[in-house]
């Protein structure tokens, strides 16, 4: 026996007892040896004497391996196996088909079949013993696999469960505050009076931070929503430079609270090519964006927003000042991305954006700035890709369908 031959391990294979084999041969005394090669073996052996019996056992109760003698009618072994191989219950179950001729020409129309090995007169018992117990370990591999992506797939159905009843919760207990902001508000001390001016700038720094609370609870349940395909994009016509204003508008209140300074740069007259895109999610993604800037607050100077046409697309760019961007910047659009060696996150904001700018054809990306700084790019349209190959192919962002 080879070392390690029919070496089990509880986290890798079942233990020999609880392997089950079908057998497949025209007839019992056909089968015999077969049977008892497995069974010399400790594996359990269910037997069938023709290929449609084999078949229908093969779907019932899939077994961890096959041995399929190719004399079995009515259609032979050969068939039998291709069969089997290409119906997806049976599709990774191990076969073994045994041929009586050692010609090369029936060894390569087995193997065509399907088939993970091929046995002939001339294989010696140590050879049929290895090449046995080599294709349970991989089916038996094959199997915790399987398990395991059940076992994942239950979690993040009963996660996702759990933060969308938790968002609901959240959402609902950000909107009553809210509200008591709002009905506090009402008893503002009068005109003149030195603590109006306090009170109401206590007042506007509640509703900012229950804006961006807000924003942050949407930015979750939108990307939960798009990992389960379940994000509805509609479409209408704007251009960047309105979503811009708005942004700078709507988000000016938290940069002041961050102590930055957001500036708005003009969009050029003429090159601000309107857009068909979900407004309200382009619109995230700009804040996300632009929040990024923010809380990063590393220079005084103040942050820029920007927007162009480019060739078929609209371009946005978030200038930031002070420290260029060094590391590898793709890392910072992956979901939860350290943001340094510090175990300090970006979250899901820029995943969210860059996950946006793909369902638009686009894509988001970093740009160095001289003589200091970086910039966040998102570009909607068709030439996304070509713009930043443009620029040397430069920690290109890799696609897939819909996201990356």
């Amino acid at each position: 026996m080879l070392p390690d031959e029919r070496t089990t391990h509880s986290t890798t294979l079942a233990l020999p007892t609880d392997v089950e084999a079908l057998v497949a041969a025209p007839g019992r005394g056909v089968a015999k040896a077969l049977v008892a090669f497995l069974r010399s073996q400790n594996i359990n052996v269910q037997t069938a004497t023709d290929t449609d019996g084999a078949f229908e056992e093969a779907l019932l109760h899939p077994p961890d391996i096959i041995l399929i003698d190719d004399r079995i009618l009515p259609t032979g072994g050969i068939d039998l196996c291709q069969r089997l191989k290409a119906n997806v219950r049976t599709h990774f179950v191990p076969v073994i088909v045994f041929v009586l001729n050692d010609l090369r020409h029936f060894r390569l129309r087995a193997t065509a079949a399907g088939a993970d090995a091929v046995f002939t007169p001339t294989t010696d018992a140590q050879e049929r013993r290895t090449r046995l117990w080599a294709l349970l370990r991989t089916r038996a591999l094959f199997r915790q696999m399987e398990r395991k992506q059940r076992t994942q797939g239950t979690e993040i159905v009963d996660r996702r469960r759990w933060l969308n009843l938790f968002l609901q919760d959240l959402q609902g207990s950000v909107a009553a505050l809210q509200s008591d902001v709002d009905f506090i508000a009402r008893f503002a001390p009068p005109h003149g009076d030195p603590r109006r001016d306090d009170f109401q700038d206590s007042v506007e720094d509640a509703r900012s931070l229950f804006d961006l609370l807000m924003l942050n609870v949407r930015t979750v349940a939108d990307f939960e929503r798009n990992e389960g395909g379940q994000l509805v994009v509609s479409e209408s016509t704007f251009t960047l430079a309105e979503v811009a204003r708005e942004v700078h508008r709507d988000i000016s209140r938290q940069a002041a609270l961050a102590g930055r300074k957001l500036a708005l740069g003009p969009a050029s007259k003429g090159t601000d090519r309107f857009v068909v895109a979900d407004r309200e999610l382009v619109k995230r993604a700009v804040m996300n964006l632009v929040l990024h800037a923010v809380l990063r607050g590393q220079s005084a100077e103040a942050i820029t927003l920007r927007t162009q046409s480019v060739g078929s697309g609209a371009r946005l760019t978030v200038s930031m000042p002070g420290e260029p961007l060094r590391l590898d910047w793709r890392s910072m659009f992956e979901p939860y991305a350290p943001a340094s060696a510090a175990s300090v996150g970006y979250g899901l904001g820029l995943a969210m954006a860059r996950t946006i700018a793909e369902l638009h054809h686009g894509r988001v990306w970093v740009e160095q700035e001289p003589p200091s700084g970086s910039a966040l790019v998102l570009q909607i349209g068709d030439d996304a890709v070509a713009a930043v190959a443009d620029r040397g192919g430069a920690g290109m962002p890799s696609s897939r369908a819909g996201r990356e």
